[in-house]
């Protein structure tokens, strides 16, 4: 096995960029997992138990991490597995990002972050529920649903003004995202 195709595609990742601390794109990448399996001929590079990645404020922890690359080695798609995969970053104004989810996948083409099977992502104490979320980070635009009417969204958005101390809490809304095609 060939690690420097591997470190290369590491270098890649840049995830959550929109979203991201803007230093986080200048820190090293680190990486820690039990097993690390590079398939060249597929542009894989396969991370399994325990995997551990810090680059800056980003952390990611899961049982599972597959990087898909092109052949220019440019970042396609990172998938994170686990019960739950997690994730963690600050953004610009130093708020904290936490995500969770059963998967998470992350395009850097599409700038799109994928939260599926009883996700969760919290952002500076604005919390979303739901078996599916989608976040663009080039817009911050976030869709999440269902296609199972039983499993609702649950938001709680926390007050912004010092004078009220409850969040409040909604049953979400009638646009139920549409999960991709490969859910």
């Amino acid at each position: 096995m060939k690690t420097v195709k591997s470190i290369l595609t590491l270098l890649l990742l840049v995830p959550l960029q929109c979203l991201a601390l803007d230093s986080d794109r200048d820190q090293p990448i680190e990486v820690e997992a039990d097993s690390l399996e590079v398939r060249e001929q597929e542009n894989v590079s396969i991370y399994e138990g325990n995997v551990q990645l810090v680059q800056g404020s980003l952390k990611i922890n899961s049982d599972r991490l597959v990087i898909h690359f092109n052949d220019a080695n440019e970042l396609t798609l990172m998938e994170m597995t686990g019960t739950p995969a997690e994730l963690w970053q600050l953004d610009n104004a130093r708020q904290q990002i936490h995500g969770e989810a059963e998967q998470i996948d992350y395009s850097e083409a599409d700038s799109l972050l994928i939260l599926r099977r009883s996700a969760y992502l919290d952002h500076a104490g604005d919390i979303i529920r739901s078996d599916l979320i989608r976040l663009n980070t080039a817009t911050n635009g976030i869709e999440a649903g269902s296609k199972q009417p039983e499993d609702r969204v649950k938001m709680v958005i926390k007050p912004r003004s010092n004078g009220s101390s409850s969040a409040s809490e909604s049953g979400k809304d009638d646009r139920a995202a549409e999960p991709a095609a490969n859910d």
